[in-house]
């Protein structure tokens, strides 16, 4: 018996998403950013389909980038908080639907497997009615009847049929118990990245926000600055270059605004996709998302939570098991089974008045000869064994470099907060000594254009930071299988 669970090796999330999270690169240049700003991580992206969270997953779309929408749209914008949003993301997220779904079909595989252990019992009733031609030898001659009936007769019957010993069937059920467990604990792991999905995309959605509120402050100065530019131009104070670079500093900062606004209700529509909204449906966050250290954690600690807590290392770990049993059933094949057969009922003319009738039976099959199919079955479950067993090996391998890459970003994620809160401080001191020297006639509008792309610049360098640092926890929590449990305490939400 196999399967083929939808998050079985729903790969440890740490390098799930992060396989595409260059994607994003929204602190490149769109207004003249500085080159070293930091491109923020966008792992989410329904329309791209630019996250694989199974490793052997071929489906077009990936199930957990989309949901079965909750009921009709609200007139008025809904607030959701992260709490809110990852629980409605464990409601309607396909890619759990999908899970829980084939949870069921292995439990139902258990129990077919385990009725062929159990006894069968079939219950019958029948009327008859018949004529018969009785033409004996030397009928004619005696002046016998040559046709007997019409008659008509009932009967009712049970029939019994139990296996006594029967050890192949006995290691299917081992396995298909073992793939029920699988399943169940595949079920689980789903359940952690939806979290995260829901999760990320929540976090996405802030980051654009921050930039939205960014852009919108740089081009207020930017206007600003166009504003002081003319008067001066006006009064013979600046050359009309000044007034010219201000202008084109003005518009850039509206691009960079529309963009990011658009950006920003893309990123919307990749949450209502995960967690099952209307896509239509308007909503603000009500979670804030600041910047918060994540909690007090050594590597070799994390990585012994991650042994305990991994359900798609526990489900592989079953797989194996269940391939194992396989190849047991199989061989098992080649041994005597026994089983035993009753039957008892009544014949009569009305069930008033019926005979009673019954027979019990045993027999015993041993396979002498099959044409190789035996052979043939062995070597299939060896092979499954030997591939099960593999993946095993490589999801214990997995998980260690899942925590340990995890732990890695968090901690370059931190120090890069760090440097970004320090750069944009300086930035802001730059621009405030560059309208100084322009009010003091020391410099020209060139000089404060150049500082307020600085701090353009640094501020989306700081949101990118912040996010990567959001996002690094995530992948943290989502690596030793702790996501649902632990995005209060990493991330916030309660």
């Amino acid at each position: 018996m196999k399967t083929s669970l939808t998050s079985r090796m729903v790969l440890p999330a740490a390098c799930l998403l992060l396989l595409q999270a260059a994607a994003g690169a929204m602190a490149q240049s769109v207004g003249g950013y500085p080159a070293n700003s930091i491109p923020t991580p966008r792992p989410l992206d329904p329309a791209t389909n630019s996250t694989n969270p199974s490793a052997s997953a071929t489906q077009s779309q990936n199930p957990y980038l989309g949901s079965v929408p909750m009921g009709p749209a609200d007139a008025a914008s809904r607030p959701i908080s992260l709490k809110q949003a990852v629980q409605m993301a464990l409601r309607s997220n396909l890619g759990l639907v999908d899970a829980e779904q084939q949870s069921a079909s292995q439990r139902a595989a258990r129990v077919r497997a385990l009725s062929a252990l159990l006894p069968h019992l079939d219950a019958s009733a029948s009327q008859h009615y018949a004529m018969a031609s009785s033409i004996p030898a030397g009928g004619r001659e005696l002046a016998l009847p040559y046709v007997v009936g019409p008659l008509s007769y009932e009967t009712l019957d049970l029939d019994l049929r139990q296996s006594l010993f029967d050890p192949s069937a006995g290691e299917r059920l081992h396995g298909a118990s073992q793939e029920a467990d699988a399943a169940a604990m595949s079920n689980l792991d789903s359940r952690n990245i939806v979290v995260l999905a829901a999760a990320s995309a929540y976090i996405t959605i802030a980051a654009s926000e921050s930039r939205v509120h960014a852009d919108q402050a740089q081009q207020d100065l930017a206007r600003a600055l166009e504003e002081l530019m003319r008067h001066r131009v006006e009064q013979g104070v600046s050359p009309q270059i000044d007034l010219i670079r201000a202008k084109v500093a003005d518009r850039t900062a509206e691009q960079r605004l529309d963009l990011a606004q658009i950006q920003l209700e893309k990123d919307k529509l990749a949450l209502t996709r995960i967690i099952g909204l209307p896509i239509e449906q308007q909503f603000a966050l009500t979670t804030p998302l600041a910047y918060r250290d994540a909690p007090e954690f050594d590597l070799k600690t994390m990585l012994d939570v991650a042994r305990l807590n991994r359900s798609d290392l526990k489900a592989a770990s079953a797989m194996a098991e269940a391939a194992r049993s396989a190849v047991k059933a199989a061989q098992a094949q080649r041994l005597p089974s026994i089983g035993i057969d009753a039957h008892y009922g009544g014949t009569g003319i009305t069930p008033a008045h019926l005979y009673n009738t019954y027979d019990v039976g045993g027999s015993i099959r041993l396979p002498l000869f099959t044409g190789g199919a035996i052979a043939s079955d062995v070597s299939a479950a060896k092979a499954s064994q030997v591939r099960r067993e593999a993946e095993l090996g490589d999801l214990e391998a997995r998980v260690q470099y899942d925590v340990r890459s995890a732990y890695l970003d968090l901690e370059g994620a931190r120090r890069s907060v760090s440097v970004a809160q320090q750069n944009l401080d300086l930035a802001r001191e730059g621009l405030k000594e560059a309208r100084d020297r322009l009010d003091v006639g020391l410099s020209n509008g060139l000089e404060v254009m150049e500082a307020q792309q600085t701090i353009a610049g640094a501020e989306d360098n700081y949101i990118s930071s912040v996010y990567a640092h959001n996002l690094a926890k995530l992948m943290l929590i989502r690596s030793t299988g702790t996501a649902e449990k632990d995005l209060p305490a990493y991330v916030g939400g309660n």
